[in-house]
């Protein structure tokens, strides 16, 4: 993530580089190709951003899960704050943190001076899935680049750290729109920044709503989705916020609406999601930290990976059923120790300036998910005994993953383990050839994905329909060309798995 002050005058926040791609290998098509071993690929990732993202991933791992206390009982569809300040005072339980706060013709009015004031008034209380709606315009400004925020995830008495949706009067720059966080050290992480289509200006209402589900969030400027994190850090216990920062900006039409915990299914007019196939596996040696890495710097709302065990039981992330193709060493992963796999190089085989990166475990890639954002498809490979799911399950529990793990595999019996041991975790199931009746196997297995090769799919397009009637969402594999990410998103497909991640996000705002 990128430590930028989008309160600075003058410039556009600029955003985390798309890096250069290369075609993916024909062993990284599809999630349930067994390839031999390839001779070593040349990536072309420069080796310092190479050693820049090594290090990022280097620090952003092996912190420990931290217990947060949890949300009250959910009530989706409760809506817990509906204000239209016509009763001329500001609203009990609304707090003036700082700066001038005031209710006037039916309008709630926040005053900040200066570039450097944050002023904030907060209200509400801590929800894990929210739409947070507002009506915004900004009365006068000192500067274009000046804003106003919806707080996500606010104390009550706006001590740092916190969460924040902006919104410039000069909407159209490059960080028009922006997802922040005011760290603990008082300084900004600003995770993702867009344009807007038209701009606020002075004098002009414009409606802004933000869905939050858990660590993701969705940006609405005008009823049009323009922006998406996945890196909010949430606190367990604060509440929302408006904020203004060096203009006086007026508020109208207030909601706060609770969510159902995050569907799969695609919203109307939302983007297909995309789903990094092994992470970036067409810039970075695949299954590997630095590959989620460049994932996540490209816009990716999904990591994909593979797990299956050492001899010793602990489950690495790896696709094929040899280390012989992606790392330096031989021989079956499920008859290599633990120790034997962490030595091992899994980066030079793709290119030279990838030396030494190394297969993570499943553990350390969600730590690594956990601290630096992101959501996780995980692929359990192959077949696996009841033990050895418990043992996946176990690890997404340490690290307080449920919430942004789906679990998707070939293997029937596996889906039927992780349904009787986590209930919690939603499941995909994944197919080369589509099943007689995919709404049927669904229902008997509580699938919330249903996840055919594209080719498949493409033979019997009915299926999306029949599907999505029943509630099901699917998650396509695995295509890399825009001629191709254009069927799908023209059948409404949920979600794209791709080796071009950062490709999807552009041509995803491209056709919008």
């Amino acid at each position: 993530m990128m430590t930028l002050d989008p309160a600075r005058a003058g410039g556009n926040t600029p955003v985390a580089g798309r890096q250069p791609l290369r075609r993916s290998a024909a062993s990284r098509r599809s999630p349930g190709a067994r390839p031999g071993r390839p001779g070593i690929r040349r990536g072309r990732q420069a080796p310092a951003f190479a050693a820049a993202l090594l290090l990022a991933v280097a620090a952003g791992t092996g912190a420990a899960a931290t217990a947060e206390p949890g949300p009250a009982a959910a009530e989706p569809g409760r809506v817990h704050v509906a204000e239209n300040f016509d009763g001329g005072t500001l609203p009990a339980g609304w707090r003036a943190v700082d700066g001038s706060w005031q209710v006037r013709d039916g309008r709630l009015y926040g005053t900040s001076t200066g570039s450097g004031q944050n002023n904030k008034i907060t209200f509400g209380a801590y929800l894990e899935h929210f739409r947070f709606e507002a009506t915004v315009r900004f009365e006068s400004v000192t500067a274009s680049t000046r804003w106003a925020a919806l707080g996500l995830d606010v104390p009550a008495t706006g001590a740092t750290p916190w969460w924040i949706a902006t919104v410039r009067s000069g909407t159209t720059a490059a960080n028009g729109l922006e997802f922040a966080e005011r760290t603990a050290g008082n300084a900004w992480n600003v995770t993702d920044t867009a344009a807007a289509p038209t701009a606020a200006g002075t004098g002009r209402d414009v409606r802004v709503a933000i869905d939050v589900h858990g660590s993701q969030a969705r940006w609405s400027f005008d009823g049009r989705e323009l922006l998406r994190t996945g890196s909010l850090r949430r606190s367990g216990s604060a509440g929302q916020a408006l904020f203004v920062n060096g203009a006086t900006v007026s508020f109208d039409d207030v909601r706060i609406t609770e969510l159902a915990p995050s569907a799969l299914l695609r919203p109307p007019g939302s983007p297909v999601a995309v789903i990094a196939h092994r992470g970036a596996s067409a810039a970075a040696p695949e299954n590997t930290l630095v590959a989620q890495e460049i994932a996540r710097r490209g816009g990716a709302d999904w990591i994909e990976n593979d797990v299956q065990p050492s001899s010793d039981g602990v489950p690495f992330v790896l696709h094929d059923a040899t280390v012989d193709r992606t790392t330096d060493g031989t021989g079956a992963v499920r008859t290599l120790t633990s120790s034997r796999l962490r030595a091992l190089d899994a980066g030079s085989w793709f290119a030279p300036h990838y030396a030494g990166v190394r297969m993570p475990t499943l553990a350390e890639q969600l730590a690594d998910l956990r601290t630096r954002g992101g959501r996780l498809v995980l692929e359990i490979k192959g077949a696996h005994s009841r033990a050895e799911v418990a043992r996946i399950v176990s690890v997404v529990r340490e690290q307080q993953m449920a919430d942004r793990v789906l679990v998707q595999s070939f293997e029937v019996d596996v889906l039927r383990y992780s349904r009787e041991l986590a209930p919690e975790l939603p499941l995909g199931l994944l197919r080369s050839t589509l099943d007689a009746d995919p709404v049927a196997v669904a229902a008997e297995l509580g699938l919330a994905t249903y996840n055919p090769s594209s080719s498949a799919l493409l033979g019997r397009p009915a299926v999306v329909g029949d599907l999505h009637r029943a509630g099901i969402a699917l998650m396509v594999w695995t295509v890399d060309t825009p001629a191709g990410w254009r069927q799908l998103d023209d059948l409404g497909v949920d979600g794209i798995i791709t080796n071009r991640p950062a490709e999807l996000v552009g041509w995803n705002a491209a056709r919008r």
